[in-house]
């Protein structure tokens, strides 16, 4: 008796570790057509089941699940209309029920109960040098500082705000003015010629597939403000560079979008021409650099709308683009923000500067695996993770010179979070050879949610400064600050170098 009772259990084992095995290939097979594979661990089991694995069937298909999270509530018709022709919501399952119960089995099983704290950091130290000033708006009180952006051509700063829909700019002596009305917040600055600026307006900072985004030039050569391009799929970043003849401009636009979107190519700015379009929803930035050395400019850009990647479009000539190349692939709970591609190592091949913590998703929990980091470019488009700075709701890193010793240091900021530590919003990290990095931070960054950040010679003084723009998301996060004894919330800081 006693042995049947052990192989009715061995067998009933056996067949749980079977399904549990099923549901692993399962899992592999369907999220990876879509997205690199989220391993259970990556998210408290909760998450898994309240949040991400019901998008994950609505996505599928499975009608009871698009009709429990309200998918089209909210939604104009327009918008409806194109998410429909994008397919986005299938009218039928591209699964099983039964196969994907045992995904969801699967997760369950073997996702943690709770995500570890993140691995234990080099604490900053308090940085000298620098002189804080805060920027405040007459009328707004909350900001949702959605640009800054240095002007070093004319000791100016570009200033946006999403709860005024309005542009300033400040100049040296510090008076602030309204610049012309413009339809939506905007969200870049872009130097397409001397005393030719242009700035993206994103349409809707919420996500959004319809196309409202505008690009807006301002030339002071004539005193001109005109919209040269609309009907834009939320127009994050763009570029002006040779990419096709030298000597003439091109330009490239992110359209970060929502389901849709792509980077659009504009052959010698020529607005009114159809644009070659690379890539897909979720361009959130976008570099031209000569990455392969061959003597033609290739383009790089950041895709974070589900399917993580930086990706690499080479330059074969006469005006035309190799197929993507992904560089470097990331799980969608990544949170990827931002890139920029310097050479940290002097070995003349441009690496690989990431922000990975974006935290506005389905699965908004502290990320032990959010942070910054550097790939070191091994050649032959590989790369290697070489530097590691964990921070929670890690949003921009930029790299420049700041104490003029030659080597590139790196200013950054995190949001989308809870720091036990808020004056650590924005670090500063001193470049000390060899991928080795001392953080030091600022008081006064505790002021404050920095979501936007500039760096450049904003007072002509031939050193480097840094500016910071306050985001507050909503109320809660303005009541906050004010509990944690912040009487005024400055729309912008502006860290002045002082050496």
């Amino acid at each position: 008796m006693l042995l049947l009772f052990w192989l009715l259990v061995s067998t009933s084992l056996y067949a749980q570790e079977e399904a549990l095995e099923r549901g692993a290939i399962l899992a592999r097979s369907y999220c990876s057509t879509c997205h690199a594979y989220a391993s259970p661990d990556l998210l408290p089991k909760r998450i898994w089941k309240s949040s991400v694995l019901p998008q994950m069937a609505a996505l599928m298909g499975f009608r009871e699940a698009q009709d429990s999270l309200g998918v089209w509530e909210k939604k104009s018709k327009e918008e409806i209309e194109i998410v429909k022709s994008l397919g986005v919501y299938p009218s039928s399952s591209l699964i099983s029920h039964t196969d994907f119960r045992e995904i969801m089995d699967f997760y369950n099983a073997t996702a943690p109960e709770e995500l570890p704290n993140q691995a234990v950091r080099q604490q900053p130290e308090r940085l000298k040098g620098f002189s804080p000033k805060s920027l405040f708006i007459e009328g707004i009180k909350s900001p949702k500082t959605s640009m800054v952006a240095i002007n070093e051509e004319r000791e100016e700063l570009f200033i946006s705000d999403a709860t005024t829909n309005q542009l300033y700019v400040k100049v040296l002596n510090d008076e602030l003015f309204t610049l012309p009305e413009i339809s939506s917040p905007a969200v870049q600055f872009i130097r397409k010629a001397p005393n030719v600026y242009q700035f993206l307006t994103i349409g809707s900072i919420a996500p959004s597939d319809l196309a409202a985004g505008a690009l807006y030039e301002m030339d002071l050569n004539v005193s001109a403000w005109s919209q040269v391009l609309q009907q834009l799929k939320r127009p994050v970043d763009g570029v002006w560079a040779s990419i096709f003849e030298q000597g003439r401009a091109d330009l490239v636009i992110s359209n970060y979008g929502h389901n849709g979107g792509n980077l659009s190519v504009y052959r010698g700015g020529a607005m009114a021409s159809v644009p070659i379009r690379l890539g897909g929803p979720g361009a959130r930035r976008v570099e031209v650099v000569d990455l392969n050395r061959d003597g033609k400019p290739d383009i790089v850009a950041l895709f974070c709308q589900g399917d993580e990647r930086i990706s690499v479009f080479y330059n074969l000539g006469g005006g035309n683009f190799g197929p993507e190349k992904v560089l470097l692939r990331f799980a969608p709970v990544m949170g990827s923000s931002y890139f920029e591609m310097h050479d940290f190592t002097g070995d003349g091949a441009l690496d690989l500067l990431v922000s990975n913590g974006d935290n506005w998703d389905y699965s908004a929990v502290p990320k032990p695996y959010h942070g910054f980091r550097i790939y070191e470019n091994l050649g032959n488009d590989e790369f290697r993770e070489a530097w590691f700075y964990p921070q929670y709701g890690a949003a921009k890193a930029m790299a420049v010179d700041f104490d003029g010793d030659g080597d590139l240091d790196l200013a950054t900021i995190a949001f989308y979070d809870e720091l036990d530590r808020p004056e650590e919003q924005f670090l500063l990290f001193e470049n000390l050879g060899g991928m080795n990095f001392r953080p030091y931070y600022v008081p006064e960054a505790a002021g404050g949610k920095w979501l936007t950040m500039d760096v450049g010679d904003l007072d002509g003084d031939g050193d480097v400064d840094i500016v910071l723009g306050a985001y507050l998301h909503n109320t809660l996060e303005y009541s906050k600050l004010l509990m944690r004894g912040v009487s005024e919330i400055p729309s912008v800081l502006i860290l002045e170098n002082k050496p």
